[in-house]
């Protein structure tokens, strides 16, 4: 090989091996730039299942505010941290059945409002005080309806108070206030939450319906009057609705409830009319013919003619109710408009019958205020023994306790032995005492004024010459002289006025002559007994 040709095939060779060394160079490249991402994506991974957290609290005591970053820690970890930064006890940590972690960024946040965002997140309640963070479960295991309840209800709170401007605000409202509606013995509360979306919300598709909601539940407390105002905005409300006809139904029956709760006659016929005249507007609006939209109105009218003094008319009204009942004559509710307009027509007899009538038409609570109300109308209309025969009845059905104080009064009235002397006042024991007297039962009148004797420390003077008088005499005509005289020796040292004191002192002379016993009649005139 010549020398030239040598060198030139060495170049060549060179630059043959070249191309080579540059592509492995490439690709050695590439794999590393490829090591190195998935290097760092794992890195990256394992960063993130790593727990760590970085907490600063900022401000003052009761203003505190927080940064915080944390990542899959376990909530006992974070808390722990957060209550030794923001020198606080943590308390109920021992109560959690579990440890949640969280994941978490917040800058410069309300500290209360974090911690309340963090629980919230893992199912915890946290508590914020100045000396305390207290931790809790949000909910047990088995929560009860009473718990999801205040849950729910902290919860529409919170959602309003942050929240007062929202599109949905009306309706969070009206679930807070179906909550305390559904919330036994929360009927006042619910109804002032419904008066709230009124105030608040006037512009919502809700109004009309939180009106109606709230009148109802006034009424089912007994809040008539505000029961009335809530009915009668919403039967002059502006916006269509669908409660124009049953608005006014029930502003005319709260009318008759006003009117039959109110002591003063005057008043309670002013609100009887006042239901009349609102009637009257809705049978010119709306004359249904629907059966029982005319029933309740009957019933109403009813009501309403009984309260104004119209019994009459109150009568007639419930007549065509029963046109319209599907239980005819045999329908609870009339039978005891019936019975009421009886009452208050004073015609007693009339209205013992239709109370008895009315409690066979009902069962539990119904039946024994019947029993109870017959059991009034008979000791008004001075039947004692309707009465007494009554409270067997009741007694026979488990109802003796609550008639027993009308049979106790019937048999004052016949002159026997009532069963409950403690339920009368001494005034009514003294005059029961009397009158066994004047009818010549010393001996009746003598137990009945005994027991009141032991105890005339507690009555006031005149009711003691009363009854040291009735019972002296009672005890005279047992032949009882010398206890007669300790009745009379005993009241008379508890007596302070002179007169009170004569006056006993002639009537145990009078006693003690009547007795053969005429020295010591004379010594009673003097003074002594």
């Amino acid at each position: 090989m010549k020398p030239t040709s040598f060198l030139l095939g060495c170049l060549a060779a060179s630059a043959a091996s070249v191309t080579p060394i540059a592509a492995q160079s490439s690709i050695l490249t590439d794999d590393l730039s490829t090591d190195i991402a998935e290097q760092t994506e794992a890195l990256t991974a394992y960063e993130r299942t790593v727990p760590r957290a970085d907490v600063r609290i900022n401000g003052r005591l009761g203003m505190e505010t927080i940064d915080v970053v944390a990542t899959r820690l376990s909530i006992d970890a974070l808390l722990r941290r957060v209550a030794r930064d923001c020198h606080r006890e943590l308390v109920g940590l021992e109560t959690l059945s579990r440890m949640p972690e969280v994941t978490v960024k917040l800058v410069d946040t309300d500290l209360r409002d974090a911690l309340r965002w963090i629980g919230g997140s893992v199912g915890l309640q946290i508590t914020l005080t100045t000396s305390e963070l207290r931790v809790a479960e949000d909910l047990p295991p088995y929560p009860t309806r009473k718990e999801l309840y205040e849950r729910a209800y902290t919860g529409y709170f919170r959602a309003l108070a942050d929240h007062p401007e929202s599109s949905m605000a009306a309706s969070g409202a009206w679930n807070r206030a179906r909550i305390d509606e559904s919330t036994p013995s929360r009927a006042l509360e619910a109804a002032r939450a419904y008066d709230e979306i009124v105030e608040r919300y006037p512009n919502s598709d809700l109004l009309a319906d939180a009106m109606l909601r709230a009148g109802k539940l006034y009424g089912e407390a007994n809040a008539w009057e505000e029961a009335a105002a809530r009915f009668d905005a919403l039967a002059g409300l502006k916006v269509e609705n669908d409660y124009s006809i049953e608005s006014r139904r029930l502003l005319a029956d709260a009318h008759t409830r006003i009117a039959s709760a109110a002591k003063n006659e005057v008043v309670a016929r002013e609100s009887a009319r006042r239901a009349l005249l609102v009637l009257d507007a809705l049978d010119d609006l709306d004359e249904t013919q629907n059966p029982e939209g005319r029933r309740q109105r009957y019933i109403i009218r009813s009501r309403a003619h009984s309260l104004a003094g119209e019994p009459v008319q109150a009568m007639r009204c419930l007549d065509l109710a029963i046109e319209y009942s599907e239980y005819g004559d045999q329908d609870p509710e009339l039978a005891e408009l019936r019975a009421l307009a009886f009452d208050r027509a004073e015609r007693n007899s009339d209205a013992v019958r239709a109370w008895l009538y009315h409690a066979s038409l009902v069962t539990g609570e119904e039946r024994k205020d019947s029993y109870v109300k017959a059991a009034i109308a008979a000791n008004r209309g001075h039947q004692p023994l309707a009465t007494l025969a009554i409270a067997k009845t009741a007694t026979n059905e488990g109802f003796g306790d609550a008639v027993a104080p009308h049979a106790d009064a019937a048999l004052v009235a016949l002159d026997m032995e009532p069963k409950r002397i403690d339920l009368f006042g001494d005034d009514e024991r003294i005059d029961r005492g009397e009158r066994l007297i004047l009818r010549g039962m010393a001996g009746e009148a003598v137990n009945a004024l005994r027991p009141v004797f032991n105890r005339q420390a507690a009555l006031d003077e005149p009711q003691r010459v009363r009854l040291a008088t009735a019972l002296a005499r009672a005890l005279a005509e047992e032949k009882e002289i010398d206890e007669a005289m300790l009745v009379l020796r005993t009241t008379v040292e508890s007596l302070t006025r002179v007169t009170q004191r004569q006056s006993l002192y002639q009537l145990a002379a009078t006693l003690l002559e009547q007795a053969g016993e005429i020295e010591r009649a004379i010594r009673a005139l003097e003074g002594s007994l």
